[in-house]
Protein backbone atom coordinates (compact mmCIF):
# COMPACT_ATOMS: atom_id res chain seq x y z
CA UNK A 1 0.00 0.00 0.00
CA UNK A 2 0.83 3.25 -0.50
CA UNK A 3 1.81 6.15 2.16
CA UNK A 4 -2.23 7.88 1.42
CA UNK A 5 -3.54 4.32 2.38
CA UNK A 6 -1.32 3.96 5.75
CA UNK A 7 -2.21 7.34 7.13
CA UNK A 8 -5.66 5.74 6.39
CA UNK A 9 -5.60 3.53 8.84
CA UNK A 10 -3.25 4.86 11.27
CA UNK A 11 -5.13 6.38 14.16
CA UNK A 12 -5.86 9.98 14.91
CA UNK A 13 -3.51 10.48 17.77
CA UNK A 14 -0.61 9.06 15.91
CA UNK A 15 -1.60 11.63 12.83
CA UNK A 16 -1.34 14.40 15.39
CA UNK A 17 1.96 13.33 16.63
CA UNK A 18 3.22 12.82 12.71
CA UNK A 19 1.73 16.74 11.87
CA UNK A 20 3.54 18.10 14.62
CA UNK A 21 6.65 16.33 13.55
CA UNK A 22 6.10 17.59 10.58
CA UNK A 23 5.33 21.26 11.55
CA UNK A 24 2.00 21.40 10.08
CA UNK A 25 -0.61 24.18 10.21
CA UNK A 26 -3.48 21.59 11.47
CA UNK A 27 -1.42 19.62 14.08
CA UNK A 28 -3.99 19.81 16.44
CA UNK A 29 -7.22 19.06 14.04
CA UNK A 30 -9.64 16.53 14.97
CA UNK A 31 -10.63 16.09 11.49
CA UNK A 32 -8.35 12.69 10.11
CA UNK A 33 -9.21 14.18 7.20
CA UNK A 34 -7.47 17.61 7.42
CA UNK A 35 -4.94 15.41 9.54
CA UNK A 36 -4.15 13.12 6.17
CA UNK A 37 -4.09 16.32 4.21
CA UNK A 38 -1.82 18.52 5.56
CA UNK A 39 0.60 15.34 5.97
CA UNK A 40 0.93 15.11 1.98
CA UNK A 41 0.81 18.38 0.93
CA UNK A 42 4.09 18.39 3.72
CA UNK A 43 5.56 15.25 2.65
CA UNK A 44 5.32 15.68 -0.59
CA UNK A 45 6.80 18.95 -1.08
CA UNK A 46 9.58 19.04 -3.24
CA UNK A 47 13.21 18.34 -2.20
CA UNK A 48 11.29 17.68 1.18
CA UNK A 49 12.59 14.12 1.75
CA UNK A 50 16.27 14.58 -0.24
CA UNK A 51 16.68 17.35 3.10
CA UNK A 52 15.54 14.64 5.62
CA UNK A 53 17.68 12.29 4.53
CA UNK A 54 20.75 14.64 4.08
CA UNK A 55 20.11 15.55 8.06
CA UNK A 56 20.53 11.98 8.96
CA UNK A 57 23.40 11.28 10.96
CA UNK A 58 24.98 7.93 9.78
CA UNK A 59 23.61 5.65 11.85
CA UNK A 60 20.23 6.85 11.16
CA UNK A 61 21.39 6.63 7.33
CA UNK A 62 22.14 2.96 7.44
CA UNK A 63 19.15 2.25 9.48
CA UNK A 64 16.99 4.06 6.50
CA UNK A 65 19.14 1.71 3.71
CA UNK A 66 18.05 -0.92 5.95
CA UNK A 67 14.63 -0.33 5.90
CA UNK A 68 14.61 0.68 2.26
CA UNK A 69 16.35 -1.35 -0.08
CA UNK A 70 15.09 -4.75 1.79
CA UNK A 71 12.84 -5.94 -0.68
CA UNK A 72 11.08 -7.60 2.44
CA UNK A 73 6.94 -6.34 2.70
CA UNK A 74 6.89 -6.71 6.33
CA UNK A 75 9.10 -6.40 9.25
CA UNK A 76 9.13 -8.29 12.83
CA UNK A 77 10.00 -5.93 15.76
CA UNK A 78 12.42 -8.44 16.52
CA UNK A 79 13.85 -7.77 12.41
CA UNK A 80 13.99 -4.24 13.11
CA UNK A 81 15.97 -4.28 15.96
CA UNK A 82 18.38 -6.43 14.25
CA UNK A 83 18.73 -3.67 11.78
CA UNK A 84 18.98 -1.34 14.29
CA UNK A 85 21.98 -3.17 15.43
CA UNK A 86 23.71 -3.65 12.05
CA UNK A 87 23.21 0.54 11.40
CA UNK A 88 25.13 0.89 14.66
CA UNK A 89 27.99 -1.01 13.41
CA UNK A 90 29.31 -2.14 16.25
CA UNK A 91 29.04 1.71 18.30
CA UNK A 92 27.48 1.90 20.96
CA UNK A 93 23.80 3.59 21.04
CA UNK A 94 19.77 2.38 21.03
CA UNK A 95 18.18 0.31 17.98
CA UNK A 96 14.81 1.06 18.98
CA UNK A 97 15.55 4.91 18.33
CA UNK A 98 14.97 4.28 15.08
CA UNK A 99 12.17 2.37 14.84
CA UNK A 100 10.48 4.98 17.32
CA UNK A 101 11.89 8.39 14.57
CA UNK A 102 10.92 5.97 11.91
CA UNK A 103 7.13 6.01 13.08
CA UNK A 104 7.02 9.80 13.76
CA UNK A 105 8.55 10.21 10.44
CA UNK A 106 5.89 7.68 8.88
CA UNK A 107 8.82 5.61 7.23
CA UNK A 108 7.23 2.41 8.95
CA UNK A 109 3.60 1.78 10.08
CA UNK A 110 2.15 -0.86 12.58
CA UNK A 111 -0.42 -3.46 10.60
CA UNK A 112 -3.71 -2.42 10.96
CA UNK A 113 -5.12 -6.13 11.30
CA UNK A 114 -5.21 -8.61 14.36
CA UNK A 115 -3.17 -10.61 11.95
CA UNK A 116 -0.36 -7.93 11.27
CA UNK A 117 -0.66 -5.85 13.69
CA UNK A 118 2.57 -6.97 15.34
CA UNK A 119 4.35 -6.06 12.03
CA UNK A 120 5.74 -3.44 10.24
CA UNK A 121 5.36 -1.53 6.91
CA UNK A 122 6.83 0.58 4.48
CA UNK A 123 4.38 2.54 2.28
CA UNK A 124 5.50 1.43 -1.38
CA UNK A 125 5.62 4.99 -3.10
CA UNK A 126 7.50 5.83 -0.05
CA UNK A 127 10.33 2.70 -0.66
CA UNK A 128 10.38 3.53 -4.28
CA UNK A 129 11.11 6.88 -3.92
CA UNK A 130 13.77 6.61 -1.17
CA UNK A 131 15.34 3.99 -2.57
CA UNK A 132 15.94 6.48 -5.95
CA UNK A 133 17.70 8.90 -3.66
CA UNK A 134 20.03 6.82 -2.19
CA UNK A 135 21.03 5.09 -5.81
CA UNK A 136 21.28 8.84 -7.08
CA UNK A 137 24.88 9.67 -6.27
CA UNK A 138 25.88 6.10 -7.85
CA UNK A 139 23.82 6.31 -11.33
CA UNK A 140 25.88 9.19 -12.32
CA UNK A 141 26.76 9.81 -16.11
CA UNK A 142 29.73 7.98 -17.22
CA UNK A 143 29.36 4.67 -14.92
CA UNK A 144 27.07 3.32 -17.32
CA UNK A 145 27.40 1.84 -20.56
CA UNK A 146 24.29 -0.01 -22.42
CA UNK A 147 26.70 -2.20 -24.85
CA UNK A 148 28.95 -4.83 -23.50
CA UNK A 149 32.85 -4.67 -22.71
CA UNK A 150 35.07 -5.71 -25.05
CA UNK A 151 35.68 -8.86 -23.38
CA UNK A 152 33.66 -10.36 -20.56
CA UNK A 153 32.70 -13.52 -18.55
CA UNK A 154 29.71 -15.41 -18.27
CA UNK A 155 28.73 -18.34 -16.85
CA UNK A 156 25.15 -19.02 -16.67
CA UNK A 157 24.41 -22.57 -15.79
CA UNK A 158 28.06 -23.39 -15.60
CA UNK A 159 28.31 -24.05 -12.08
CA UNK A 160 24.98 -26.47 -12.05
CA UNK A 161 26.49 -28.46 -15.22
CA UNK A 162 29.55 -28.72 -12.51
CA UNK A 163 27.80 -29.81 -9.99
CA UNK A 164 26.72 -32.48 -11.63
CA UNK A 165 30.42 -33.63 -13.18
CA UNK A 166 30.85 -33.58 -9.52
CA UNK A 167 28.94 -36.44 -8.76
CA UNK A 168 29.44 -38.32 -11.69
CA UNK A 169 32.91 -38.34 -11.00
CA UNK A 170 32.28 -39.69 -7.59
CA UNK A 171 29.78 -42.23 -8.90
CA UNK A 172 32.51 -43.54 -11.49
CA UNK A 173 36.25 -43.32 -9.37
CA UNK A 174 36.92 -44.31 -5.77
CA UNK A 175 37.70 -41.29 -4.43
CA UNK A 176 39.88 -41.38 -1.01
CA UNK A 177 40.78 -38.38 1.38
CA UNK A 178 43.92 -37.44 2.61
CA UNK A 179 44.87 -37.37 6.07
CA UNK A 180 44.34 -33.75 6.22
CA UNK A 181 40.76 -34.26 4.74
CA UNK A 182 40.97 -32.84 0.88
CA UNK A 183 40.63 -35.22 -2.06
CA UNK A 184 43.93 -36.28 -3.31
CA UNK A 185 45.70 -33.46 -5.70
CA UNK A 186 45.94 -35.40 -8.36
CA UNK A 187 42.52 -36.45 -9.03
CA UNK A 188 41.20 -32.81 -8.01
CA UNK A 189 42.91 -32.02 -11.25
CA UNK A 190 41.48 -35.18 -13.22
CA UNK A 191 37.86 -34.19 -11.87
CA UNK A 192 38.42 -30.24 -12.79
CA UNK A 193 39.22 -30.94 -16.39
CA UNK A 194 35.70 -32.63 -17.00
CA UNK A 195 34.17 -29.03 -15.49
CA UNK A 196 33.09 -26.23 -17.56
CA UNK A 197 35.32 -23.68 -15.20
CA UNK A 198 38.37 -25.71 -14.32
CA UNK A 199 40.15 -24.68 -10.88
CA UNK A 200 43.57 -25.34 -9.99
CA UNK A 201 43.84 -27.05 -6.29
CA UNK A 202 45.00 -25.06 -3.66
CA UNK A 203 48.73 -24.26 -2.81
CA UNK A 204 49.57 -24.30 0.78
CA UNK A 205 50.31 -20.62 0.27
CA UNK A 206 49.08 -18.57 2.35
CA UNK A 207 46.11 -18.37 5.30
CA UNK A 208 42.70 -19.70 4.41
CA UNK A 209 39.48 -20.13 6.40
CA UNK A 210 36.09 -17.94 7.04
CA UNK A 211 34.09 -19.18 4.19
CA UNK A 212 33.01 -22.39 4.34
CA UNK A 213 33.87 -25.99 5.82
CA UNK A 214 36.67 -26.84 3.00
CA UNK A 215 37.21 -23.49 2.07
CA UNK A 216 40.74 -24.11 3.43
CA UNK A 217 41.18 -27.38 0.69
CA UNK A 218 40.26 -26.40 -2.14
CA UNK A 219 39.75 -23.36 -4.62
CA UNK A 220 36.80 -20.99 -4.06
CA UNK A 221 34.15 -22.73 -6.84
CA UNK A 222 34.72 -25.97 -5.97
CA UNK A 223 34.64 -25.59 -2.42
CA UNK A 224 31.45 -24.01 -2.74
CA UNK A 225 30.15 -27.05 -4.71
CA UNK A 226 31.54 -29.09 -2.08
CA UNK A 227 29.92 -27.93 0.85
CA UNK A 228 26.48 -27.56 -1.16
CA UNK A 229 26.52 -31.17 -2.22
CA UNK A 230 27.59 -32.24 1.57
CA UNK A 231 24.85 -30.42 3.06
CA UNK A 232 22.76 -31.76 0.52
CA UNK A 233 23.14 -34.89 1.10
CA UNK A 234 23.94 -35.78 -1.96
CA UNK A 235 27.58 -37.50 -0.84
CA UNK A 236 29.25 -38.42 2.39
CA UNK A 237 32.81 -39.06 4.11
CA UNK A 238 32.74 -42.02 5.14
CA UNK A 239 34.80 -43.34 8.47
CA UNK A 240 37.49 -44.51 6.47
CA UNK A 241 37.94 -41.53 4.28
CA UNK A 242 36.04 -42.13 1.08
CA UNK A 243 33.81 -40.07 -0.44
CA UNK A 244 30.97 -42.42 -1.18
CA UNK A 245 27.68 -40.81 -3.37
CA UNK A 246 24.65 -41.72 -1.69
CA UNK A 247 20.61 -42.40 -2.85
CA UNK A 248 19.78 -38.75 -3.02
CA UNK A 249 22.93 -37.86 -4.95
CA UNK A 250 21.96 -40.82 -7.54
CA UNK A 251 18.65 -39.05 -7.46
CA UNK A 252 19.77 -35.84 -8.52
CA UNK A 253 22.16 -36.82 -11.18
CA UNK A 254 18.82 -39.33 -12.62
CA UNK A 255 16.61 -35.93 -12.01
CA UNK A 256 14.66 -38.13 -9.60
CA UNK A 257 15.02 -36.22 -6.31
CA UNK A 258 11.65 -36.44 -5.01
CA UNK A 259 11.17 -32.63 -4.48
CA UNK A 260 11.79 -30.40 -7.86
CA UNK A 261 14.42 -27.98 -6.44
CA UNK A 262 15.72 -24.77 -8.60
CA UNK A 263 19.41 -25.41 -7.99
CA UNK A 264 20.70 -22.48 -9.35
CA UNK A 265 18.57 -19.89 -6.87
CA UNK A 266 19.38 -22.85 -4.09
CA UNK A 267 22.99 -22.13 -4.74
CA UNK A 268 22.87 -18.19 -4.24
CA UNK A 269 20.73 -19.01 -0.62
CA UNK A 270 23.69 -21.35 -0.23
CA UNK A 271 25.81 -19.16 -0.74
CA UNK A 272 24.85 -16.33 1.21
CA UNK A 273 24.49 -18.32 4.36
CA UNK A 274 27.91 -19.87 3.52
CA UNK A 275 29.61 -16.01 3.38
CA UNK A 276 27.40 -14.81 5.67
CA UNK A 277 29.54 -15.63 8.74
CA UNK A 278 32.72 -13.85 7.07
CA UNK A 279 30.87 -11.14 6.19
CA UNK A 280 27.64 -10.37 8.52
CA UNK A 281 25.90 -7.52 5.80
CA UNK A 282 26.47 -9.59 2.79
CA UNK A 283 22.76 -9.01 1.71
CA UNK A 284 22.74 -5.22 1.30
CA UNK A 285 26.00 -5.25 -0.36
CA UNK A 286 24.21 -8.24 -2.62
CA UNK A 287 21.32 -5.46 -2.94
CA UNK A 288 22.95 -2.86 -4.03
CA UNK A 289 25.15 -4.85 -6.50
CA UNK A 290 21.78 -5.95 -8.34
CA UNK A 291 19.99 -2.27 -8.09
CA UNK A 292 22.59 -0.90 -9.46
CA UNK A 293 23.84 -3.28 -12.17
CA UNK A 294 20.65 -3.62 -13.98
CA UNK A 295 20.31 -2.76 -16.21
CA UNK A 296 23.40 -2.41 -18.18
CA UNK A 297 26.83 -2.47 -17.26
CA UNK A 298 28.14 -0.12 -14.69
CA UNK A 299 31.65 0.15 -13.27
CA UNK A 300 32.96 -1.65 -10.20
CA UNK A 301 34.89 1.04 -9.23
CA UNK A 302 31.24 2.73 -9.01
CA UNK A 303 29.77 -0.36 -7.15
CA UNK A 304 32.13 -0.18 -4.31
CA UNK A 305 31.95 3.52 -3.38
CA UNK A 306 28.35 2.07 -3.04
CA UNK A 307 28.89 -0.84 -0.67
CA UNK A 308 31.99 0.07 1.18
CA UNK A 309 30.73 1.59 4.36
CA UNK A 310 28.66 -2.38 4.45
CA UNK A 311 32.34 -3.74 4.23
CA UNK A 312 34.63 -4.71 6.94
CA UNK A 313 38.21 -6.42 6.58
CA UNK A 314 38.54 -10.01 7.68
CA UNK A 315 41.53 -10.97 9.08
CA UNK A 316 44.10 -11.16 5.84
CA UNK A 317 41.42 -9.93 3.29
CA UNK A 318 41.05 -6.35 2.70
CA UNK A 319 37.88 -4.42 2.09
CA UNK A 320 38.43 -4.37 -1.87
CA UNK A 321 40.02 -8.57 -1.90
CA UNK A 322 36.53 -9.38 -0.07
CA UNK A 323 34.50 -6.95 -2.39
CA UNK A 324 36.20 -8.24 -5.46
CA UNK A 325 35.72 -11.91 -3.41
CA UNK A 326 32.03 -11.48 -3.75
CA UNK A 327 31.85 -10.41 -7.14
CA UNK A 328 34.15 -13.50 -8.50
CA UNK A 329 31.47 -15.84 -6.61
CA UNK A 330 28.49 -14.13 -8.02
CA UNK A 331 29.96 -14.52 -11.18
CA UNK A 332 30.32 -18.26 -10.74
CA UNK A 333 26.80 -18.59 -9.42
CA UNK A 334 25.87 -17.34 -13.08
CA UNK A 335 24.08 -14.27 -11.27
CA UNK A 336 26.35 -11.41 -12.65
CA UNK A 337 28.66 -10.96 -15.88
CA UNK A 338 31.98 -9.38 -15.33
CA UNK A 339 34.40 -7.31 -18.08
CA UNK A 340 36.74 -5.12 -19.15
CA UNK A 341 37.64 -2.31 -21.65
CA UNK A 342 40.77 -0.72 -21.59
CA UNK A 343 41.14 -0.43 -17.60
CA UNK A 344 37.56 -0.09 -16.35
CA UNK A 345 36.09 -2.94 -15.29
CA UNK A 346 31.80 -3.51 -15.53
CA UNK A 347 29.58 -6.00 -14.29
CA UNK A 348 25.93 -6.85 -15.17
CA UNK A 349 22.97 -8.94 -14.38
CA UNK A 350 22.44 -11.78 -15.66
CA UNK A 351 18.87 -13.07 -16.68
CA UNK A 352 19.61 -16.04 -13.78
CA UNK A 353 20.66 -12.91 -11.61
CA UNK A 354 17.39 -10.45 -12.81
CA UNK A 355 15.51 -13.96 -11.68
CA UNK A 356 17.07 -14.99 -8.50
CA UNK A 357 18.26 -12.18 -6.64
CA UNK A 358 15.02 -10.19 -6.94
CA UNK A 359 13.17 -13.41 -6.59
CA UNK A 360 14.54 -14.09 -2.73
CA UNK A 361 15.54 -11.83 0.33
CA UNK A 362 18.78 -12.10 1.37
CA UNK A 363 18.57 -10.20 4.26
CA UNK A 364 16.09 -13.09 5.49
CA UNK A 365 18.88 -15.49 5.04
CA UNK A 366 20.57 -16.69 8.59
CA UNK A 367 24.65 -17.55 8.37
CA UNK A 368 24.91 -21.37 8.36
CA UNK A 369 24.92 -23.05 11.18
CA UNK A 370 28.42 -23.29 13.37
CA UNK A 371 27.96 -27.49 13.56
CA UNK A 372 28.16 -27.47 9.94
CA UNK A 373 31.61 -25.72 9.23
CA UNK A 374 32.99 -28.18 12.02
CA UNK A 375 34.77 -31.38 10.45
CA UNK A 376 34.89 -34.30 12.94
Amino acid sequence: MNMADWLTYTDIEQLKRMNRYYGCENQNSCSKYDLIRSLLQRMNQKNQLEEQIASLDKHEFRFLQLIMLDPSLQYSMEELLAKGRAALDGEKGEPRRFIVDSLKRGWIFPGYSHRTQSLYHVPSDLRERVSEILLKPFRMKGSYREDPPAVYRDEQEQLLHDLDHFLLFLKKEIVRLTLDGAIYKNQQKQMFQTFYVPEEPVSKKGPRFGFGRCYHLYPDRFSLLYDYAYYKGYFIEDKDGYLCLTEKGSGKLNNQEKQKIDHGKELVRFWIRLYRRAIPQLPMVIRLIALLAYPGWIRTVTVYQATESWLNPFYYETKESVFQKVLKMMVHLGVLKIGREGEEQYISLTPSGVKWLYGISAFRERAIEEGFLQRT
